[in-house]
């Protein structure tokens, strides 16, 4: 029922631009940076390369670093924008471009751009002021402090809770010069299911997990018992909670096959 990230990946997070001269986000798309030109960059996405003005007055931010101009940007770098229209005319042009570390993402508003990256695997190392995580690609330390919400059943505000071997994602912020992780959020041993209603109780019930999947994929199989209690946040889409239904349920793994949920979604 737990997910294990293997690698440290990134969120997009939408910037804040005036309204009238922002462009949605599908038509100022990002990717690796191939080619910069005098007036614009060349960046490639999904096998596709693109060609994006850049504007002349447009912020330039490089980890961290706000550039005097696009020909300071290295190649390969991870580029992300925000776009505005041209004056009167229809043509697309960035007014922010910001290059990130691989795989990161960023938080885009005007002077205050932010690089965030997202790190999951196993706790090795807890402090009261930084945990350890373990992935495919190493360890990461991350940062902790008095802002951090530790999510593990119900929000907490201090690492006291978590154990070794717990099963996290980190979401932080990157600071730069020092390249430090400070964590926004941590969430510890999540159990998230998909699931066929096989029998119903007062407090629990016990689910057919993802009971479509290829039998060789990674979701979970077989049997699981879903706890629930007041705390517990109810959604009825069209359905009851009863033997047939499907649901949807989002929670803390205690272990042998069981969570406590604190989401429920019946679907029809």
């Amino acid at each position: 029922m737990r997910t294990l990230l293997a690698v440290c990946a990134g969120l997009v997070f939408a910037g804040s631009l005036a309204a009238q001269s922002k462009v949605p986000r599908d038509q100022c798309l990002g990717g690796k940076l191939v080619a910069i030109q005098p007036d614009s960059i060349s960046l490639q996405f999904n096998q596709k390369i693109t060609l994006m003005r850049v504007a002349p007055d447009a912020e330039i931010w490089r980890r961290g670093v706000d550039l005097e101009s696009i020909h300071q940007l290295a190649l390969g770098d991870d580029i992300y924008a925000e776009c505005i229209r041209a004056g009167d005319s229809d043509a697309v042009m960035a007014s922010v471009v910001a290059a990130v570390e691989k795989g990161d993402s960023v938080r885009i508003e005007p002077h205050h751009v932010a690089e965030y990256r997202v790190c999951g695997g196993y706790l090795v190392a807890i402090a009261k002021d930084a945990i350890s995580v373990k992935s495919d690609d190493g360890v990461s330390v991350i940062r902790v402090n008095a802002n951090t919400e530790i999510w593990q059943g119900e929000i907490l505000r201090d690492t006291a809770a978590l154990k070794l071997g717990d099963v996290v994602s980190a979401r932080a912020t990157v600071a730069y010069p020092s390249g430090e992780l400070i964590a926004d959020e941590v969430t510890a041993n999540v159990a998230i299911t998909e699931s066929t209603i096989v029998a119903v109780r007062s407090d629990r019930i016990v689910v057919n997990e993802y009971p479509g999947a290829d039998k060789h994929s990674a979701y979970p199989r077989g049997h699981a018992t879903v706890l629930f209690d007041a705390h517990t946040n109810f959604r009825f889409d069209g359905g009851n909670l009863e033997k047939g239904r499907t649901v949807r349920a989002v929670g803390l793994d205690l272990g042998h096959h069981t969570f406590r949920a604190s989401t429920i979604i019946v679907e029809r």
